[in-house]
C-alpha cells in the first residue's frame, strides 16, 4: 500500500484569463496534495485574486509571457522549496484532479521520475483539427527525443524533486512541454504515461491561442531543439545534398553550353540556389557541432 502521507506533494497550476474555473479546480486539488502554487501569467480578469483568495501561494507576471514562463515560474518555486512530488495541471479546467492520484503513484513507488497523463485512447470528443495537430507535434517531439511518447504536449504531469532539479528549458511560450521531455531524456530520467480523462466542453475556450498560432510555436522551438541537438545529422547531411545537387546542375548548365552555346537560367539558379543553400548548412552544422562539443 502507498503511503501518500510520507510525501510532501505540491500542485503547480499556471493560469491565464481563468477566472471562471480556477477557484473550483483549486479547492478539488486541495483534497490531493499538501500545497498548491499558482502562477497567474499576466491575467486581465480577477484569477489572481480569486486564487490568492483561497490562501493558496500565487506567483503574479505582470504581463503575460507565455506558458513556458509561467512554468519555469514554478519550477523555480519548488526548487526552494521542501517538495518530493510535483503534479503540474493547466488551469483550463480540462484535467480532473481526482486524478492526481494516478499519475503521483508511479513516482511515490520510484518506478518514474515523470508521468505524463496522456489523452489518447479514447478520442472521439476531440475536435479532429487537435487530433491531428497533436499528433504532428507528438512525432516530431519523438523525433528529437527518440522516445515513444503518446501525448507530448500534455500539461497533466508529475515530477520528482529529482527531476525538477535537473530539467533544464528555455521556451516561455507552448513548446516548452515538449522541450522538458526532451531535456528530461537526456538526463537519463525515467519517463512513463498514464491515461488520464480530458473534458474539451467546459463552458469557455480551453487555449488561449488559435491551433495554427499554437503549432507554429511548437514546431519552430522544435526545430531549433533538433538542429542543435543533432546538427550533423538535420544540417550537414541535407547540406552535402544539396551541393551534389548543385554540382550536378552546374555541370549540365556547363555541357549544354559547351554543345550548344545554350545558356540556362533557370538549371543555373538551381544550381547557385543549392551549392549556397547546401554551403550555409554545412557551415552551421558544423558550427552547431563544435559548439555542442565545446558545452560537453
Amino acid at each position: 500500500m502507498v503511503l501518500f502521507c510520507v510525501v510532501n506533494k505540491i500542485a503547480c497550476i499556471p493560469a491565464y484569463n481563468e477566472e471562471s474555473k480556477i477557484l473550483d479546480l483549486i479547492n478539488r486539488t486541495k483534497k490531493y496534495v499538501d500545497e498548491i502554487v499558482v502562477c497567474d501569467d499576466g491575467s486581465t480578469d480577477n484569477t489572481f485574486n480569486i486564487a490568492k483568495s483561497t490562501g493558496v501561494v500565487v506567483i503574479k507576471h505582470k504581463k503575460n509571457l507565455g506558458k513556458g514562463a509561467a512554468i519555469k515560474s514554478l519550477f523555480n518555486y519548488i526548487k526552494n522549496s521542501t517538495a518530493d512530488l510535483i503534479v503540474t495541471i493547466d488551469g483550463d479546467g480540462q484535467f480532473l484532479p481526482e486524478e492526481i492520484p494516478k499519475l503521483i503513484c508511479p513516482i511515490i513507488e520510484k518506478k518514474s521520475d515523470i508521468v505524463i497523463g496522456y489523452r489518447f485512447d479514447d478520442t472521439d470528443e476531440m475536435p479532429a483539427y487537435r487530433k491531428f495537430g497533436n499528433k504532428v507535434l507528438d512525432k516530431m517531439t519523438n523525433l528529437a527525443a527518440e522516445l515513444p511518447f503518446r501525448d507530448t504536449q500534455s500539461g497533466f504531469r508529475a515530477y520528482s524533486k529529482k527531476a525538477i532539479d535537473l530539467i533544464d528549458f528555455q521556451s516561455d511560450g507552448f513548446g516548452a512541454d515538449a522541450e522538458i521531455l526532451i531535456s528530461a531524456s537526456q538526463k537519463g530520467l525515467k519517463i512513463s504515461e498514464e491515461k488520464v480523462t480530458v473534458l474539451y466542453n467546459t463552458g469557455s475556450k480551453t487555449s488561449t491561442k488559435d491551433p495554427i498560432s499554437h503549432s507554429t510555436e511548437v514546431i519552430t522551438s522544435l526545430i531549433e531543439l533538433v538542429a542543435i541537438r543533432r546538427p550533423l545529422r538535420y544540417l550537414g547531411f541535407p547540406g552535402i545534398a544539396l551541393i551534389v545537387i548543385g554540382i550536378v546542375f552546374s555541370l549540365n548548365v556547363l555541357t549544354a553550353f559547351n554543345d550548344t552555346r545554350y545558356f540556362s537560367i533557370p538549371l543555373t539558379l538551381v544550381a547557385v540556389g543549392s551549392l549556397i543553400m547546401g554551403t550555409l548548412l554545412l557551415l552551421m552544422s558544423i558550427l552547431l557541432y563544435s559548439i555542442k562539443k565545446l558545452q560537453k
